[in-house]
């Protein structure tokens, strides 16, 4: 099944630390998707805005997701004496946001282990806003690299001399 929803401008990234839940991970007991689906201490209007989910651990983005929706909870936490609303986010995979997996976090780390902003400010953003389909052949040209993937498959990048060029396996 393919995840090819329509992204604005305006919906919301969702970027969560679940650095507490990595033995989990490591593990197997838990996935980086199912601890960044978490219960995050949100407003429940702001988490119905959010469409993209971003996972980071060690400065790295170990995830990235496409929301579907999200169910919410409030209560008071144990000692304390106001409520709490929270925030799970149902998610799926979408490959269009597998560019940012491996890369640096879209946002330096904050002291509360999540954070949100508009998707107009995704690094990529303007790549998937709007776009509905992937094409699975074609040319993209930046600067003086070249790369072309033609109809079968076959993939070729070409790199200027002189010029530096770090290749990322994707886990």
């Amino acid at each position: 099944m393919t995840n090819n929803p329509k992204y604005r401008n305006d919906d919301l990234v969702a970027v969560v630390w679940p650095r507490q839940s990595e033995l989990l991970v490591r593990h197997d007991a838990k996935t980086w998707e199912a601890v960044a689906q978490g219960e995050w201490a949100m407003d429940p209007k702001k988490a119905d805005r959010v469409r993209v989910l971003v996972a980071v651990f060690d400065d790295v983005v170990v995830g990235a997701w496409s929301v579907r929706g999200a169910t919410h909870t409030a209560r008071v936490p144990d000692g304390k004496s106001r409520t709490v609303s929270r925030s799970t986010f149902d998610t799926v995979p979408d490959a269009r946001l597998g560019y940012l997996v491996g890369g640096p976090p879209p946002l330096a780390r904050r002291r509360n282990p999540q954070s949100t902003f508009e998707l107009r400010d995704l690094p990529g953003a303007d790549v998937i806003v709007g776009e509905t389909e992937l094409a699975d052949h074609g040319l993209l040209r930046l600067g003086q690299f070249t790369f072309t993937v033609s109809e079968d498959g076959h993939a070729e990048l070409q790199v200027p001399p002189g010029s530096i060029l770090t290749v990322r396996i994707a886990a």
